[in-house]
């Protein structure tokens, strides 16, 4: 595992499509631990906005179900994407590369919370928060699409539709991500 540092390096260049990154996450089967950081962290960044407003009493109740639920989320639509690619496209992928890959494209959702926290202090009108809502969703689809395809030499086609697969499943199981869809 390495520093926070590095893990935060690390997310900068995989968002910012950088091929040798890719590349290099697809033979390291260690950077599963560090991508569950960068799911957590992305987590808890939607999460703060709420710590810092709430009334609540039972407020660590909420944050702690809601981590525990958004990780669920995301390695049930990981293992969905697994199975979808192994079965029906009949490609072998060890599913730790994909937990790499699909937590490190999780991390971009970590910009909801700053957007709340902007929307604490300056109202954002709602047609601007759901249009910052499909540019999240469409920058996570193409990041993971292109790592798919970079990494694992899969054609385009084949890592849109495992792309597509993880974001539908994730949205409709994630209750911390339900919120802004």
């Amino acid at each position: 595992m390495n520093s926070l540092k590095d893990i935060w390096s690390q997310f900068q260049k995989f968002i910012r499509l950088n091929q040798d990154v890719f590349i290099r996450f697809s033979n390291d089967r260690y950077e599963s631990g560090n991508s569950l950081i960068v799911v957590l962290a992305s987590l808890l960044s939607i999460y703060i906005p709420f710590i810092l407003n709430a009334s609540s009493t039972n407020i660590s109740d909420i944050v702690f179900y809601g981590l525990v639920d958004g990780v669920f989320a995301w390695l049930f639509a990981t293992l969905a994407s697994w199975f979808l690619l192994t079965r029906a496209f009949n490609t072998i992928i060890e599913i730790t590369n994909l937990l790499i890959f699909t937590g490190y494209t999780h991390g971009i959702l970590g910009i909801f919370g700053i957007i709340i926290l902007v929307n604490n202090y300056i109202s954002i009108p709602q047609n601007i928060f759901q249009l910052l809502t499909l540019l999240i969703f469409g920058w996570m689809y193409f990041v993971l699409t292109k790592a798919l395809a970079t990494a694992f030499l899969l054609d385009k086609r084949t890592s849109s539709i495992a792309s597509v697969t993880f974001l539908a499943i994730l949205i409709f199981f994630s209750d911390p991500i339900r919120i802004f869809v």
